[in-house]
């Protein structure tokens, strides 16, 4: 994109303009909730939080029992599907994984496509190497699905979201995801809920790449719904769901009352102002869990919400001539930064004062992650550089040029170091963190899915704004392509990398479960707010449709002791 065509698009505005680079303005949507809403905030009157501790407790230890009472395999596979789609999962995982060692050596014997399906998936997403053959049972003689399997929709849906755990050449699970979809396309008037809204919601992101907060949220309300539902499980549900949403609304107030204090917004209109935003999507995403993860819950937000008006001033505000500026005193990591003109001097102040901090939240044994999330920082900013001198340029680069900034300096410093700076050291070791540092495959696949998928949904809107050529644009024009196409192509690169990634996370693996989880949510987070929700970041309103809970909803959902007072992840009642 030249300058030429960037002067045309209506977000840009010649009025004031430095070296010949025009000061440009983008009419971004505002945040969904104000800080002081969550500042003001009073919880609803439930019960007393010891009450509600042992509760959980004693619900737990009943789950448990239940959980080693199970002997038939079917069951026990329904069981701790059901458990982990009430996001409850993680309460659970020594004794899933017990249950699942068992079940992996257990012989398959006549069982139907939804049992078969659902074993397979629940295996793989846990790390155990199903074999995709037990799919060949329902194939006929020439090697299609066998029609009559289109007449099992819950075995059809189950078939679907297992095709998503598929590595590089299983060919049998990218065809079941086809066939899936191709019926559903024909009997979905015919389907009724719940398992209609299921398959909706899986056709528009299957489960294994939706966020488990997310889809808890989604299926506490239908699980409500069943006449055969356990009541212990669903009580655990919703009594967990109403204690880490608590959790995260008092970590709310506590954020808002710091961003407060440090008056960003008040001096840069241009930008995004998306605490709740980066909250939600890039931090309770990568960690819903209570008490253990509300350390790098908040500093991830901080860093993260300083970094939307930096990025926002390199790619829509800033002269050529300030953005300089700027880059040179990150690179300096000058606190002080007295050339920069006053409208960043205190953007880049309490950006550095904030991750200076962080060394006093750190401890002893964890503060050799600062220089590491400094220099991701440091090249992060230069990369934004990088593409405001292609754009002052009018150049057009290829996607080859475009690569070392776009993913493996842009996005790999937001993908490998910042979500693991306040991760407790005994889940991330420093040889975990190093290891991250040297940019494993694992963690390049996870960056290409963040990077493309961005591309797709967010590169209309980019070019609306005047930010130059993007990594879809590049490609789109090296290759002669239409945005149809291109869309094509960077979906199929995804595919591609899950499917590495799905492979990198079976037994043995290189680094614990843990570990890969978190890179693993950092790609879920992509397909739930950006895909699912349409770039719910950029687009707040789409965020606050999972965190609005109408008075029918909250009516249905009383239902129990849980007190499931509030249906959305973190809404609030304004």
């Amino acid at each position: 994109m030249n300058i030429e065509a960037q002067k045309t698009c209506p977000a840009v505005c010649n009025s004031e303009k430095q070296e010949g680079f025009p000061r440009r303005f983008f009419n971004y949507q505002p945040t969904a909730w104000s800080s002081d809403t969550f500042i003001t905030h009073t919880a609803p009157i439930q019960k007393p939080k010891e009450w509600i501790g042992a509760r959980i407790r004693e619900l737990k230890e009943e789950v448990r029992a239940i959980l080693v009472s199970t002997i038939d395999s079917v069951e026990m596979v329904n069981l701790i599907d059901t458990i982990e789609h009430l996001g409850i999962g993680y309460h659970f995982k020594r004794d899933i994984y017990d249950a699942l060692s068992h079940l992996h050596d257990a012989k398959l014997v006549n069982c139907d496509l939804h049992h078969v399906a659902t074993r397979f998936r629940v295996l793989r997403q846990h790390g155990f190497n199903a074999s995709s053959d037990v799919f060949l049972n329902f194939k006929d003689d020439q090697g299609n699905f066998d029609e009559n399997t289109s007449k099992d929709p819950k075995g059809l849906l189950s078939l679907y979201n297992a095709g998503y755990l598929a590595t590089p050449g299983d060919k049998i699970l990218v065809d079941a995801i086809s066939f899936a979809r191709g019926h559903f396309s024909l009997m979905l008037d015919d389907l009724r809920s719940p398992l209609k809204k299921q398959v909706l919601r899986a056709l528009k992101v299957p489960l294994h790449k939706m966020l488990v907060r997310v889809e808890a949220r989604f299926y506490i309300e239908e699980y409500d719904e069943e006449e055969n539902r356990n009541e212990t499980l669903l009580e655990l549900a919703k009594l967990d769901f109403n204690t880490c949403q608590t959790l995260h609304l008092e970590e709310m107030k506590s954020l808002s009352l710091w961003w407060k204090s440090l008056n960003i917004g008040e001096n840069l209109k241009y930008g995004r102002d998306c605490l709740l935003e980066v909250y939600i999507i890039w931090c309770c995403g990568q960690y819903f869990e209570a008490d253990q993860y509300s350390r790098p819950r908040k500093m991830i937000t901080k860093l993260y919400a300083l970094l939307a008006p930096i990025d926002d001033t390199f790619d829509v505000y800033g002269t050529y001539e300030e953005c300089k500026l700027l880059n040179e005193a990150i690179q300096r990591w000058d606190e002080k930064a007295v050339d920069l003109p006053m409208y960043l001097r205190n953007l880049c102040h309490q950006f550095i004062k904030t991750v200076n901090s962080f060394d006093d939240e750190l401890e002893p044994s964890e503060k050799y992650r600062l220089p590491y999330i400094i220099k991701s920082a440091q090249i992060l900013i230069d990369g934004y550089m990088q593409e405001v001198e292609w754009r002052v340029s009018g150049y057009v680069p290829s996607l080859h040029e475009r690569k070392k900034p776009a993913i493996d300096d842009h996005v790999g410093s937001l993908v490998v170091g910042f979500p693991l700076l306040g991760t407790p050291g005994e889940v991330i070791t420093k040889e975990v963190f190093q290891w991250l540092y040297t940019f494993p495959d694992v963690t390049v696949d996870c960056m290409k899915i963040v990077r493309y998928t961005d591309d797709v949904i967010s590169h209309e809107r980019e070019i609306k704004s005047g930010q130059g050529p993007t990594t879809f644009e590049c490609y789109k024009i090296e290759h002669k392509l239409t945005n149809e196409e291109t869309t094509t192509k960077f979906q199929s690169f995804c595919e591609d990398a899950w499917k590495r990634l799905n492979q990198a996370c079976l037994h043995p693996a290189e680094v614990p479960m843990t570990v890969l989880e978190v890179l693993i949510n950092q790609c879920r987070e992509m397909e739930t707010f950006y895909v699912y929700f349409n770039d719910a970041f950029t687009k707040p309103s789409n965020l606050k449709k999972i965190s609005s809970a109408s008075a029918g909803t909250l009516r249905s959902l009383n239902k129990s002791t849980a007190c499931y007072y509030q249906s959305g992840w973190l809404s609030c009642r304004e």
